[in-house]
């Protein structure tokens, strides 16, 4: 029997397409290319700034994007190293770095100096770096909105700088099952049905699977339809046996109005992260949402109502 037969993909939901989108992409001054997507809305109408987690890519999120009121302006980025941004040669990520490469791009693309401040939003990894942004940018932000990030307590950033030096982060369970994942398919529909198996992706829309696998991927050759991801594994393991120098410097000196959405089955350490950053800095506050630290991509329109919510009370 044909292997397409034994698919289980559901169908994609036309609803849920981010429309009118425009690729963009900026040189950073260290040489690196960034690349991202906009859609313009309105003039004098909410700017919007998402930024993805770990792995992922820009348009992860352009389901949930695409339910945020249409007359809005909303930019997404690839990550160093992520969708159709260069990787850094270093071999330890550096966040303040990437958060610093991100923010120089969009300053320019968004024109923040002429148009004014965006509202910064980041899932996961992508909360942590648009806080650190956040803070060393002040003009960049009007407020920033953060999806289940990643806030590692002090405790686990010294533990991570201790395994970085001895080389044992690279024995993690996860850093393994993420450095040997599988990253090569014959072709985009290959690859869309394997990751719609995994137990990871289980209940993530299927448009979101669909919009991560055509992004997040790039061609091995020009010669056949083989995809592979574009975010290395090696790369994407490293960046889990890494550390955010400086995220609680942020955390304790941030001005910006911050509102933290925690999964509730979220990582362990999310939560305790969470409320010591809201007793650190009275700017913070945080409430509970969606399921489980993927909830962006597994509930976009619910996701959306609640940033909707959140961006007209403020």
């Amino acid at each position: 029997m044909p292997e397409s037969s034994h698919t289980n993909i559901m169908p994609n939901d036309s609803s849920l397409v981010l429309k009118n989108t425009q690729q963009w992409q900026q040189k950073s001054a260290s040489d690196l290319t960034v690349n991202g997507y906009c859609r313009i809305g309105v003039q004098g109408t909410k700017r919007i700034h998402l930024l993805h987690g770990t792995g992922f890519s820009a348009m992860t999120l352009a389901a949930m994007a695409s339910q945020l009121p249409h007359d809005w302006s909303i930019w997404l980025t690839d990550a160093p190293g992520h969708g159709g941004s260069t990787q850094p040669s270093i071999k330890m990520p550096d966040w303040q770095k990437m958060a610093n490469t991100i923010a120089d791009a969009i300053y320019l693309q968004a024109n923040v100096k002429v148009d004014g401040p965006l509202i910064g939003i980041g899932h996961s990894m992508g909360g942590v770096l648009t806080l650190m942004a956040a803070h060393k940018y002040p003009d960049l932000f009007s407020e920033i909105i953060l999806l289940d990030p990643v806030l590692f307590q002090n405790e686990m950033i010294i533990a991570q700088q201790l395994m970085r030096l001895t080389g044992t982060w690279r024995h993690r369970a996860m850093v393994k099952s993420v450095a040997n994942r599988t990253s090569v398919w014959p072709n985009l529909e290959a690859m869309k049905k394997n990751i719609s198996s995994k137990s990871f992706y289980k209940a993530w829309q299927p448009q979101v699977i669909s919009d991560y696998c055509q992004y997040s991927s790039i061609k091995c050759n020009e010669s056949d339809e083989a995809v592979k991801l574009s975010c290395a594994p090696s790369w994407e393991a490293s960046i889990f046996g890494s550390y955010p120098t400086g995220l609680w410097r942020a955390v304790r000196n941030t001005s910006l109005p911050v509102t933290i959405l925690v999964a509730k089955n979220s990582y362990f350490f999310i939560p305790r992260a969470v409320k010591r950053a809201a007793k650190m800095n009275k700017n913070i506050q945080w409430q509970t949402f969606g399921e489980k630290h993927c909830f962006p991509m597994e509930q976009p329109r619910e996701t959306a109502k609640t940033i909707e919510s959140l961006i007209i009370k403020s």
